[in-house]
This record gives C-alpha cells, sequence and structure tokens, in this order.
C-alpha cells in the first residue's frame, strides 16, 4: 500500500505520526495543525478561504477556486489518488463549527470504499476504517473497548463477527438500520470482522 497522510481543518486532538515513505497532505486549514505539531508538508491544498495568513514559499501549494463540487480534503483525496496512493490516512475530518463537512467526509469514506481503496480516520479515542469486500479478515485488538460496524454500500452480505459480545455469522445487514451498533470486543486475541459483499464501516473506540 502507498500511504498518504491527509491534515483536515476539524478537530486534531491526537499526536500525528508519519512514516518516512508517507506524504503529509494539509487541506487549507489543516495546516494549521502541522504548525502546532512542527510538522513541515509535502503539500498544501485548498482554496484557502479558512487558513488567510502567509502561505509559505517553500512548500508545494495547489490551489482550488472557493466555488468547486468538493470539499479541500476531497480535493487532498483525489489528488493523491492521480499520484498512486491507495491508503489514506485522515485526522481532523471531524469536530469544528460545521457537521456539514463531517458528514461530506462519510460520503467521501463511501468514496474511497467503493474504488476498493482504503482509508484511515482519526478522531480523539475512535479510529474510522472501511472494510470491503474480500478484503482479508479485518482483526479488531483488545485495546478497543468498544467497536461498531455500518453499511456504507445498500447493503452488506455474508457479514461475520467472532470473538466479540456480538458474533454474527454470515448475516446481511442494511443501511437503513444500525444493527452493528455498539459491540465489544471480548476474546483476548481481538475480535475479528469480515465481509463478503458490499461495504463496511468499522469505529472503534479506544479503553
Amino acid at each position: 500500500m502507498k500511504v498518504c497522510v491527509i491534515l483536515a481543518g476539524g478537530d486534531v486532538s491526537e499526536k500525528i505520526w508519519l512514516h518516512k515513505e508517507e506524504i503529509l497532505i494539509c487541506a487549507d486549514c489543516g495546516y494549521r495543525h502541522a504548525l502546532a505539531q512542527n510538522l513541515k508538508p509535502d503539500i498544501l491544498i485548498g482554496d484557502f478561504d479558512s487558513y488567510t495568513d502567509q502561505l509559505p514559499d517553500n512548500i508545494e501549494i495547489v490551489r482550488y477556486p472557493a466555488e468547486k463540487d468538493v470539499s479541500d480534503t476531497w480535493a487532498c483525496v483525489e489528488y493523491a489518488k492521480e499520484k498512486g496512493f491507495d491508503c489514506f490516512r485522515i485526522y481532523g475530518a471531524f469536530g469544528g463549527d460545521r457537521i456539514d463537512h463531517s458528514i461530506a467526509n462519510f460520503q467521501m469514506l463511501r468514496n474511497i470504499a467503493e474504488e476498493n481503496l482504503n482509508a484511515v480516520l482519526y478522531y480523539k479515542k475512535q479510529i474510522l476504517t472501511n472494510l470491503n469486500a474480500g478484503d482479508m479478515e479485518y482483526l479488531i485488538p483488545d485495546l478497543f473497548s468498544y467497536f461498531s460496524v455500518f453499511v456504507l454500500s445498500e447493503v452488506c452480505r455474508g457479514v461475520t463477527i467472532t470473538g466479540a459480545k456480538y458474533p454474527l455469522e454470515n448475516a446481511e445487514l442494511k443501511n437503513n438500520f444500525p444493527l452493528g451498533l455498539s459491540n465489544e470486543v471480548t476474546h483476548p486475541a481481538g475480535a475479528n470482522v469480515y465481509v463478503n459483499e458490499g461495504n463496511l464501516l468499522l469505529v472503534m473506540t479506544e479503553k
């Protein structure tokens, strides 16, 4: 996998870590989070209606018009996809003053899943990721006390959960009823989740 780290403008309370082979892209005022943690982005992307301070002259800048069809965060993902990245670690996708941006990022996650790519979104003590049909069984370690599964596609079939308080075997879940809400890891080795058809959203909460 070729991983890109994206810093959006929502809430960021966790330490951002980078592997040397990863690149860091900031979406508009996500640049403030990079400055706060002494990180130098590889690229700044956005319309810069939120970050209005002086932009650096030693970082590549990709400027978009304010009137566009996607958010600055989504523009970062599209840019990274064009560069061959297939996994995205995203901070700052939630919180802030605009709940509509948070909803847009859930739709962005579905778009990523439909292309059989992967994303991991970080928010406080929660980690969100997508699990696509046919992917390897996803192991949720026991450092997470709770986890939930939601349907990103219209329906998910062949959903199997083991090592949890509420197991499932070859179940069908639909996106109009949150049957997978609030499960618990019970096995010392962790819980396992698998989906045979469709795209799942996993939400994991640390202890």
